[in-house]
């Protein structure tokens, strides 16, 4: 497998400097990003005036370096990000970023003032004391600094962890993929080996559905948080983030999982759905119809938004008209259905037996979501589960596809 990885050959620096300058312009923190070694890979973003003058100073600049390898060495113990104050009374966090157990880099931030100090003292890290640092110019700096919760500072710092997860396990993937069909030529005569490489394989198809919030929906999320953190001062932006920021918790939350339970699905598609009715406003419309005492039946990892994801593709990205796609669920039997059904202009049957058949998978590269579904519905259930999708009218009356659920692990004797 891949070994002994560079931060580089991960990750798009161009691309990770875009999106940490959108992140720090979004969420008002500082962020670089540096290197196993701790040297800078992108440009500093949004750092403070006080920061930046404070680090002209040789003495002060030699302080902030032990920050942050402090900072860097506690998020590599721990595995997730560590939010700490540093020697000149500020709040910092650093992001890990490790793939298959190496540590490849991290991300610093935060250079925020903390308007509940007092009440964080539990949850933060401590570099140690304090600088007695002065003068005129740094003081009128430090003041100009905004004050943020404890619980901003945190949701900034997962929300780039997210994302720089999935950056680098999206090439990872793609890297291991790569090597696995290599190794596969090799193996094609053994059958017991192609068995295994055939866990393996799935295992990694998996993974990337997890990872397959895809850059272009990412990017557009981060722009959207910029353009209205832009135009107005506050509430619809707290509530983009925080739907991003769930959306990237529950993902993070059940990477080792492949079921989860009906109430956290639903939990994230309105999420999902929140970020982009923020991106088309009255273009797109959503309904999910679901009672309560299905909430507690457990459903396969992420089996909704593959589908959603093509339908704002498909059908909102190209219609001139209100978008629609309604989700319910209900009983059949002994079975539990999800329906979902858009107002688009529908597939030809043929065109859905290519897809469940996994040909424009294994020959185009495409509807790898919808045909991913499929298998590990089958997988996880049997053949007589296989997704199901219907036009009734092809380009009349949309989209209908159906994803049955056997209803026999429920908590609550729902």
């Amino acid at each position: 497998m891949v070994t002994d990885m560079k931060l580089e050959e991960l990750i798009d620096i161009n691309v990770l400097q875009e999106v940490q300058d959108i992140f720090a312009k979004s969420t008002g923190v500082a962020a670089v990003t540096v290197d196993y070694e701790g040297k800078p890979v992108t440009n500093p973003s949004n750092f403070t005036d006080f920061c930046t003058e404070l680090r002209k100073n040789p003495k002060w600049r030699e302080k902030c370096y032990k920050c942050d390898a402090y900072g860097g060495i506690q998020s590599l113990i721990n595995r997730e990000p560590h939010i700490y104050k540093c020697h000149a009374g500020l709040y910092d966090f650093s992001v890990p970023i490790v793939i298959d157990n190496n540590y490849v880099g991290a991300i610093l931030g935060g250079q925020a003032k903390l308007i509940d100090e007092d009440e964080c003292d539990e949850k933060t890290g401590a570099f140690g004391k304090l600088s007695k640092w002065s003068g005129e110019k740094l003081t009128k700096c430090y003041n100009s600094i905004g004050q943020k919760k404890f619980e901003d500072v945190e949701s900034a710092a997962y929300l780039i962890y997210k994302i720089s997860t999935y950056m680098v396990e999206h090439k990872f993937v793609n890297m291991v993929k790569k090597e696995l069909l290599d190794t596969q030529m090799k193996l094609t005569e053994e059958e017991s080996k192609r068995r295994n490489l055939e866990k393996v394989l799935k295992e990694s198809e998996l993974k990337a559905l997890q990872y397959q919030v895809n850059p272009h929906f990412m990017f557009n999320a981060l722009n959207t948080i910029q353009n209205l953190a832009y135009l107005e001062d506050a509430p619809k932006t707290q509530d983009i983030i925080h739907s991003f920021s769930d959306l990237i918790k529950y993902s993070l939350r059940n990477e080792d999982t492949k079921t989860t339970y009906v109430y956290d699905e639903i939990n994230y598609i309105k999420s999902y759905m929140n970020i982009q009715k923020a991106r088309f406003g009255d273009k797109i419309n959503y309904s999910i119809d679901i009672d309560k005492k299905y909430y507690d039946l457990k459903c396969p990892f992420m089996i909704l938004q593959p589908i959603l994801e093509n339908f704002v593709k498909y059908v909102v990205e190209r219609s001139v008209d209100t978008a629609e796609i309604n989700i319910k669920g209900y009983e059949s039997g002994n079975d539990f259905v999800l329906e979902i059904m858009d107002n688009g202009e529908g597939i030809s049957t043929e065109k859905i037996r290519r897809i469940l058949e996994g040909y424009d998978y294994k020959n185009k590269g495409q509807s790898t979501g919808l045909y991913n579904i499929n298998q590990r519905l089958v997988d996880l259930y049997g053949k007589e589960y296989g997704l199901q999708m219907y036009s009734a009218n092809f380009k009349a009356t949309g989209l209908i596809t159906s994803i049955k659920i056997p209803m026999v692990e429920v908590k609550n004797n729902v």
